[in-house]
């Protein structure tokens, strides 16, 4: 009979070679003979997490613990099956645990870095990285992880230099020289962002990230050309929206056209299919017939925007009428070669009905107290959608916001534009459960005199119906309006104001505040 050194080592020689479940066999048969042996409870636990099964590493972990609760890599290895079970509290009592058998455990502050990480609870995750870092000071990913952790806290300087150290242990880590480009951008260095995507590309030139991420640095430099070109890349990112597939239909490729019938579908949100939707003017002029997919809550807005021969509109879902070719909304700046220096002279290009603007005409002064309807008239949003994925780089507090009110509510009447967000001020006229599709929200802005708003589709419907809007921005905001600029060239009448540190509003309501103390 094998003893169970032999048998752990049998189980521990399967495992090196990836063969698990010889190893599972030679470790259950030491428990089934010897329960109180710590060792195979460790590496079943081991097994488990990395097969992606934490409630029974969870399992395995606490039989071991109650042996002996003084061992810091079942604690650990406790910890990290909690968190695969979101289960974050419980985690992090073990990951203290753990860290209190043994305070010079990387593992430990290493792992609990990283959940924090994934929590989003950056500041509280610094610490734990750093002294990860300072246990192992030879541990790429450490240092990559920290950079991370420094990234968030929005520290680009510092967070590049995390991601410098790494790159000293391991010259081609491709993901610490994409991580490192983010910073670069994030930090206004553009010039020095793209030529670390590149570098990143020399080493992966198929990763789509990459890819991507190049593209909204060129995007942001004003190349369009070759920013839209890497854009494409967008298809092969796993959390992005699928490319459609019509199997007798294929893709538009910007090839002439001779009366094919093109299906014209968005892809993202309403602001960039407002964005996009001036494209289908240009489209149109070519030898075409267009159906045009947009959202639900833009259908009637669209409709009674445009009125071209060879374009029909169609609801998001719809069972379309037969066509020849498709194409992404959001993939026609590439095809039809658009460049900043060949735009269009710019006309409004979307309008609300005629019927709509003229009741909220009336609807506007009806609701606005008698003395203040020969004041201006501001529109405010303060917050987008929350499930956007940096939402809270471009989103504010009310009491962020509030400022404005506070300071101009005697020459300014006020309107909130947000659906399920009433600030609760007095000074506020309340218009969020009225904004029932944008036909409704675009009649409303064509009676008012400015939009002050944060990068949310409603600065996109402003600056296309041609009316006045402040569009408040991160320190870098979004490819679409470069970096550092004050007005831009795809809404004539939009004025940018960027954050002058990341993170920080008050600059933005102290300049808007200036500004709108001048105004007449």
């Amino acid at each position: 009979m094998l003893t169970a050194q032999q048998l752990f080592n049998l189980g521990l020689s399967n495992e090196q070679k990836g063969a698990l479940d010889r190893a599972l066999h030679y470790y259950s048969s030491i428990i089934a003979s010897w329960p109180q042996e710590i060792a195979p409870y460790h590496r079943l636990s081991v097994i488990a997490l990395q097969r992606g099964d934490p409630g029974q590493a969870l399992a395995w972990t606490d039989k071991a613990i109650a042996i002996n609760d003084g061992l810091v890599e079942m604690w650990n290895n406790r910890a990290l099956a909690l968190a695969e079970l979101q289960q974050f509290e419980e985690a992090r009592r073990s990951f203290d645990r753990a860290i209190a058998i043994r305070s010079d455990n990387w593992e430990a502050f290493y792992n609990l870095g990283r959940m924090l990480l994934v929590q989003k609870q950056f500041a509280e995750a610094e610490p734990a990285m750093r002294r990860a870092s300072e246990l192992d000071p030879y541990s790429a990913p450490t240092f990559n992880n920290l950079g991370l952790v420094l990234y968030e806290l929005y520290r680009y300087d510092e967070a590049c230099a995390a991601f410098d150290k790494a790159l000293e242990l391991v010259p081609d880590y491709t993901e610490v020289l994409a991580n490192k480009a983010a910073g670069l951008y994030l930090a206004r260095q553009l010039d020095e962002a793209e030529a670390t995507y590149r570098r990143a590309l020399e080493l992966a030139p198929d990763v789509p990230g990459i890819h991507y991420s190049l593209g909204s640095v060129l995007l942001s430099q004003g190349n369009l050309s070759e920013g839209f070109q890497e854009h494409e890349w967008r298809w092969k990112l796993p959390y992005w929206v699928k490319l459609r597939n019509y199997p007798n239909q294929p893709l538009w490729k910007g090839e002439p056209l001779n009366g094919e019938t093109i299906l014209v579908w968005h892809e993202q949100g309403a602001g960039d299919t407002i964005q996009f939707f001036r494209f289908i003017y240009d489209l149109a002029k070519q030898n075409c017939e267009l159906i045009v997919e947009v959202q639900s809550d833009l259908y009637r807005l669209l409709m009674a925007s445009i009125s071209l021969p060879n374009v029909r509109l169609a609801h998001s879902g719809a069972r379309h009428e037969a066509f020849d070719l498709h194409v992404p909304l959001m993939s026609l700046p590439r095809l039809l070669d658009v460049r900043y220096e060949t735009f269009r002279q710019f006309k409004p290009y979307v309008r609300p009905r005629g019927n709509e603007l003229d009741e909220w005409r009336r609807k506007l002064k009806s609701i606005t107290p008698v003395e203040n309807r020969k004041r201006k008239r501001i529109g405010l949003v303060w917050s987008g959608n929350p499930e956007h994925p940096l939402d809270r780089n471009r989103s504010m507090s009310w009491e962020t916001i509030s400022p404005i009110v506070t300071a101009n509510k005697k020459r300014f009447q006020f309107f909130n534009l947000q659906p399920g967000h009433a600030p609760g001020d007095p000074d506020v006229i309340d218009l969020g459960d009225a904004l029932k599709d944008y036909g409704v929200t675009a009649a409303i802005i064509a009676n008012l005199d400015l939009v002050i708003a944060v990068d949310t589709s409603v600065v996109h419907l402003t600056g296309a119906l041609g009316k006045r809007v402040w569009t408040m921005l991160f320190h870098t905001p979004d490819w679409r309006w470069m970096v550092n600029q004050e007005n831009t060239p795809w809404y004539p009448s939009m004025a940018l104001f960027s954050q002058k540190h990341p993170g920080i509003w008050d600059d933005v309501i102290s300049e808007i505040n200036e500004l709108l103390a001048l105004e007449k």
